[in-house]
């Protein structure tokens, strides 16, 4: 049983990833820094907020978390302003669950629902959506599956009806752990040798059809599996 689609933004949606990454750089050069790659597999899927929080511990950033992500955030949205492209696929895959009755959401930690609304209008796919859940309406990050469970909650599904699509395996897990199916399309800076628990891994999202995604609940037997939160974290009542 298959009944909407979850997209992510990031990487996903658009080709932001780079500029994420050019932003954060734009903001740490001026002390001398610049992201190594593990410090890019811990940001990217992550809240820019947490991003902030977690280099301001690092390297001891002489600005609050606060003033670090909000001039990290300036920096990017300039960027988008010139550099918006949709990733390959885009188009395709919503005439593909449009035209077979899937509903569609987007489920984004990395940036605003007033930015997603932006981007969504830019690209003209906004009304392809019926749902957005964006960083400033919940309180956790991925692999925390808040996002996508406050996604399936407004669209009145199970998420065991719902297909999680990702760029990186912080999102394979979320949903793994949100109980839903996930489909992977591998970002820049991830490898697709690096992707595990995906339960389909393609190189776009030109590659997606419905009888390999319908195929992904023939082995189900019917059953319902509990959505997993991540047992360190207390979420809390995310916001509309």
């Amino acid at each position: 049983m298959f009944e909407a689609a979850i997209f992510d933004l990031d990487g996903l949606i658009i080709d932001s990833e780079p500029l994420q990454v050019q932003a954060w750089n734009e903001y740490l050069h001026r002390y001398e820094l610049e992201l190594d790659e593990y410090e890019l597999r811990y940001i990217l899927g992550r809240r820019a907020s947490d991003a902030a929080e977690y280099l301001y511990r690092r390297y001891e950033i002489p600005a609050s978390p606060i003033s670090i992500y909000q001039e990290q955030q300036a920096v990017l949205n300039k960027l988008l302003e010139g550099n918006l492209e949709p990733m390959p696929g885009l188009d395709h895959s919503i005439q593909l669950f449009r035209e077979n009755g899937i509903r569609m959401a987007i489920g984004t930690v990395m940036t605003t629902k007033e930015m997603v609304y932006d981007i969504t209008e830019r690209l003209e796919v906004d009304d392809a959506f019926d749902v957005i859940v964006a960083a400033d309406m919940i309180d956790a990050s991925k692999p925390d599956p808040m996002i996508l469970l406050a996604c399936a909650e407004t669209l009145a599904l199970h998420p065991a009806v719902c297909l999680a699509l990702d760029s990186n395996q912080l999102g394979v897990e979320a949903a793994i752990n949100a109980g839903m199916k996930i489909v992977c399309v591998p970002g820049r800076y991830t490898p697709r040798w690096r992707v595990g628990g995906a339960d389909l891994v393609v190189p776009s999202l030109d590659y997606l059809n419905l009888p390999s995604i319908r195929s992904l609940w023939t082995d189900g037997g019917g059953r319902y599996p509990q959505p997993q939160l991540q047992p360190q974290v207390t979420p809390t009542r995310w916001r509309r």
